[in-house]
């Protein structure tokens, strides 16, 4: 008897890895099917979601936590059974998931289980994204990290293109001795065609939810108003590098919208000539870094950085 139930693929990986860029690939790859997707971010600034809603029109956001956190889950339980209704989609080919870049998705199968969801969507496969730069200190740092690669039936390694043969290898081979099983793939810029949809996820992994916001990390947004010289603004961010994870939002430069996306290895941005929203930018960083972080965002508030 076939199998009715709608494949859901769930995409991990830690913060500027590549899992938003993962998604717009699967847009591209997957013209032809009805795909719904859901962006979890730890941010109260729902940037990811908001971009990926220029590719697709199927896309519902769960900024401000993790979905296998107490603080979200009930939100996001309820957001896929009511899913097809939300998104007018009574025929759906596959929903993806894109998780907080800190979640712990060892629940994942459970919560499928316990909430009955299991009856309505079947887990197709745990995709985990990775950045060669910044992994291994991860690993070590943050058990969650730990726990997205453990959960994994695919692992991507990701940003190939800017990484030494000697680290890449450093790093395959850490993965493999964490996760043996799980299928391990070179990438650059998310860029590989996957069946995320045929088959059943085939892990085995096991977890508890979060109880609440994980002191780890910590977060800040910034609202401007003028224009920002977004060139002045980069200089001061990477001056942080030992204290943020990522930068990202909108800001208004002095040509109109742009977009900016930071991590401690890379940055980009780009033009957004029909932004409407406010022009708001988010911050996360290292949670003992919290006055930092703070300090950094009520700069940019403030002017600090406005086009003289």
């Amino acid at each position: 008897m076939s199998d009715t139930r709608i494949p859901l693929c769930l995409v991990v990986g830690f913060l500027g890895s590549g899992k938003t860029t993962f998604l717009k690939r699967i847009v591209q790859h997957h013209p032809d099917k009805q795909l719904a997707f859901v962006v979890n971010e730890f941010s109260e600034l729902d940037a990811d979601g908001i971009t990926l809603q220029r590719e697709h029109d199927k896309v519902i956001c769960l900024p401000g936590g993790s979905v296998f956190c107490r603080c979200l889950a009930g939100q996001f339980i309820q957001t896929l059974k009511d899913l097809p209704t939300l998104l007018q989609l009574p025929q759906c080919d596959g929903v993806v998931v894109e998780a907080s870049g800190i979640a712990d998705p060892g629940v994942a199968p459970q919560m499928m289980r316990e909430e009955g969801l299991d009856s309505r969507y079947r887990l197709s496969r745990i995709i985990a994204i990775v950045d060669p730069g910044n992994i291994i200190e991860l690993i070590e740092q943050l058990p969650n990290t730990r726990s997205q690669l453990v959960t994994a039936d695919t692992i991507l390694i990701n940003k190939t293109d800017i990484y030494s043969e000697e680290t890449l290898k450093k790093v395959i081979d850490l993965i493999h001795s964490i996760n043996e099983k799980a299928t391990i793939e070179r990438t650059i810029y998310a860029q590989i065609t996957l069946d995320l949809f045929s088959g059943t996820s085939c892990s085995s992994s096991s977890g508890t939810y979060a109880s609440g916001a994980d002191t780890n990390f910590a977060t800040a947004i910034a609202q401007t108003f003028e224009p920002v010289n977004v060139d002045r603004l980069l200089r001061a961010i990477n001056t942080l590098q030992q204290e943020l994870y990522r930068a990202k939002g909108f800001l208004k430069s002095e040509t109109g919208a742009v977009y900016l996306d930071w991590t401690p290895n890379a940055h980009s941005q780009f033009d957004l000539p029909d932004h409407k929203g406010p022009f708001k930018f988010s911050l996360i960083g290292a949670g003992n870094k919290t006055p930092t972080i703070n300090a950094m965002a009520s700069r940019l508030q403030s002017g600090a950085f406005n086009k003289a």
